[in-house]
């Protein structure tokens, strides 16, 4: 028994300077337990006891054992049930679309911004028909998830079994965990395999240890195996779903970032002002009065008629989508901030608009990749600012990105140094009776393909799953995937720009936000107050001038050129791949991933967008690129892999010339 207890002890430390070493953040919560178990501050619920042969955890309030039969067998047990199949204890990444030979040929023709299928649809619909349906097997297991550790036994089993390359451990209760420690010896799994710790983590910090788990060598993607220790754990196959449905290579794949480039030239060329989001300002005009951001969720409809109370008082800053409901109650935004580059939504919004001189003075915050002639019909050239999200052109001037609007208008009254700031029809949430997502009049679009993710055939859909969350007034509201993915963006914007001196609101029957004051509109008036100003946003406008500038300076045009060299050493790169043999998958895979490396790294910052192109590409037709790799049985591999090499080199080059062509057509304006 001594010699069982030391090496126990022994197993321990080495844990503990392992953890210590490469995951300190899971290493000090471990120590803060320990602390506070050895200091009297934590009371145990479990405990570790030696059976026999054997280790098992004694729940110390129920006084049941977790195992209650050898821990070791059931360890061999549960490894003997993992299996190589792609449709047993998968986790399925991918949408399972498939592309009539109309569909082929009309992408063959099609330019690349088009839509995300011009360039994804040959390499799925080749890999379709490539794998018959009968070829289940995978040769290699390169992910796999541990859901619940438990004393860690199994880990080691499967792990001797599958040697994956990369291991996602999921424990939620630290004390079991770090009972684990005394029985697994966590180095072991170290040695050929990359580790992902998720130990006690609320969801978004999650969903941050799962995307760099994802991100890691994502041609490995497809189909990703999973050992359910416990059945409660079954709910973290949904959370997964659900982050998986807003992955950003979905949610904003590589043929809207194409086309957003070319747009940011051509607002480059058209010499609009860019506004600088690159410093929080200090002082400004938004500082001295109370601002209330309006978005277009169920709670803005249930306040309308305070807000028209009390809008006189405000500076009042609308999403382009509130404007129809706005002018129907002779609300005037003083700022106006769009983000959505949908041409269909914004011209549905403008012809609801009964009088377009109703927001002639109001100024304009705006992505340079939307389409800004239709802000002409209704503003001035010289009240429109433009900011950069995910280029980086006028990279001097900073940029922000959101997954939607409501995000950056927050961010950017954070920036402007506003004191009081309210949040209204942000709610980030289903209406809790109605289960609307927006407020009676909003333009959306809720058509899309579900993903499925788990071999029993559960989906979940980005706009139309639902998923309760903490409530703003209630204890939990109705969300969706995609509002999720906002509200993890708002609070990041408060992490990142929000001053101990500015106050925020949130008047929503809807989400919560952290660090963001719940208040009713019941409770707010601002009619005591003086009324805002003839010339308050005139007062505006001369501080957005003054920190805005229209032309690039020296080190931005000087990147613009890096941006060509860049693109033509990726052609080249893409050329030299379409002539390299390929006898073999394994030689395919290494021209394949060598090619691959070089498309999506730059050589400097400011060479980046065509990169983020290919990157979110390569993530959206990877999995299926590893699945043709990784499975077993393909027939006439060798003409295959001429194929799908020639296919492949096709859809790169669209990219790459579709860029080079936008970057010499401004060449071309600018001379």
């Amino acid at each position: 028994m001594q010699d069982i207890q030391t090496k126990a002890i022994n197993t321990y430390q080495t844990n503990i300077s392992y953890f210590k070493e490469k995951h300190p953040d899971i290493y000090k919560k471990i120590d803060l337990l320990s602390t506070a178990i050895e200091q009297g501050q934590y009371q145990e619920n479990y405990s570790l006891e030696y059976k026999t042969d054997y280790f098992d955890i004694l729940d110390i309030r129920t006084n049941q054992y977790l195992y209650n039969s050898s821990s070791i067998q059931l360890a061999k047990d549960t490894a003997k049930q993992i299996n190589y199949k792609k449709n047993d204890t998968v986790i399925e990444t991918f949408y399972n679309f498939s592309f009539s030979e109309d569909a082929l040929n009309f992408a063959k023709q099609e330019d690349p911004t088009l839509s995300q299928y011009v360039l994804t649809a040959p390499i799925i619909q080749f890999s379709r028909d490539l794998i018959d349906k009968k070829h289940t097997q995978m040769k290699h297991i390169y992910k796999f998830i541990f859901f619940g550790v438990g004393l860690g036994l199994h880990l080691t089993e499967i792990d001797k079994k599958i040697a994956s390359r990369m291991y996602l451990i999921i424990e939620d209760n630290l004390e079991i965990f770090r009972l684990s420690l005394f029985v697994t010896d966590y180095t072991v799994l170290a040695l050929n395999s990359e580790l992902f710790f998720s130990i006690m983590e609320n969801k978004d910090k999650f969903k941050y240890t799962f995307d760099n788990f994802y991100h890691n060598s994502f041609i490995r993607n497809n189909y990703i195996k999973y050992s359910l220790f416990y059945d409660t754990y079954k709910t973290k196959i949904s959370v997964i779903q659900e982050f998986l449905v807003t992955q950003s290579n979905l949610t904003y794949p590589q043929d809207k970032l194409l086309k957003k480039n070319i747009m940011v030239l051509k607002s480059l060329h058209e010499a609009y002002k860019f506004f600088d989001v690159s410093k929080h300002y200090k002082e400004t005009p938004l500082s001295q009065k109370p601002l209330i951001i309006v978005a277009s969720g169920p709670s803005l409809g249930k306040n309308i008629e305070w807000l028209k109370d009390n809008a006189p008082y405000v500076t009042i800053v609308a999403l382009f989508m509130t404007l129809p409901i706005l002018e129907e109650h002779n609300i005037k935004p003083d700022i106006i901030v769009h983000i959505d580059e949908k041409t269909d939504a914004l011209e549905k919004t403008i012809s609801k608009l009964q009088n377009k001189k109703f927001i002639q003075d109001s100024l304009f915050f705006l992505s340079p990749s939307i389409d800004i002639t239709y802000f002409l019909e209704i503003g001035r050239k010289d009240n429109i600012y433009l900011f950069e999200d995910r280029t980086r052109y006028r990279f001097n001037k900073g940029f922000l990105e959101a997954p939607s609007v409501g995000e950056i208008a927050y961010a950017l009254s954070l920036l402007w140094d506003t004191r009081e700031l309210y949040l209204l029809g942000l709610d980030l949430a289903l209406d809790a009776q109605t289960k609307q997502t927006h407020t009676e009049g909003h333009t959306t679009a809720n058509t899309e393909q579900k993903l499925i993710s788990t071999t029993s055939g559960d989906s979940v859909s980005l706009r139309n799953s639902e998923l309760l969350i903490k409530g703003n007034f209630r204890e939990t509201v109705p969300t969706t995937p995609l509002f999720d993915m906002s509200r993890i963006r708002l609070n990041l914007f408060t992490n990142q720009y929000k001053n101990i001196d500015q106050k925020v609101y949130n008047l929503n029957d809807g989400a919560y936000f952290n660090e963001i004051i719940p208040k009713q509109t019941k409770d707010i008036n601002f009619m005591t107050l003086k009324e805002k100003e003839s010339e308050h946003i005139q007062t505006l406008k001369t501080f957005f001038d003054k920190n805005a500038s229209s032309i690039p300076d020296i080190d931005e045009m000087k990147a613009l050129h890096k941006r060509k060299e860049d693109a033509l050493k990726k052609k080249e790169l893409i050329l030299t791949f379409t002539l390299q043999k390929s006898p073999t998958i394994d030689q395919f895979r290494a021209n394949f991933s060598k090619m691959a490396t070089e498309l999506i790294c730059s050589e400097d910052f400011h060479s980046h967008e065509l990169s983020q192109v290919y990157v979110i590409y390569l993530e959206n037709i990877g999995g299926y690129i590893g699945d043709f790799l990784n499975t077993t049985s393909i027939k006439n591999p060798k003409r295959s892999i001429k194929q799908f090499q020639k296919i492949l080199a096709e859809q790169l080059l669209k990219i790459v010339n579709k860029f080079l062509e936008a970057l010499e057509t401004f060449e071309e304006l600018k001379r």
